[in-house]
């Protein structure tokens, strides 16, 4: 079975920062947070969805 999100500690690794920034990034507005009780999760195909927008930003500039 594939996995469907990612938490925290996996956000912070897939991006290379820390565990921290990735809870900041978790609180964020604009980033596709899943909240399940106390937990916040990424859905995965949300999160790529996301950093490709981000990408694409950061060549606009």
């Amino acid at each position: 079975m594939q996995k469907l999100t990612y938490n925290a500690s996996e956000i912070a690794e897939l991006l290379g920062i820390s565990l921290s920034k990735a809870y900041e990034l978790l609180h964020r507005a604009d980033f596709p947070t899943l909240r399940i009780g106390r937990r916040l999760l990424v859905v995965c195909d949300r999160f790529e969805e996301w950093l490709a927008a981000q990408s694409d930003t950061a060549i606009a500039c």
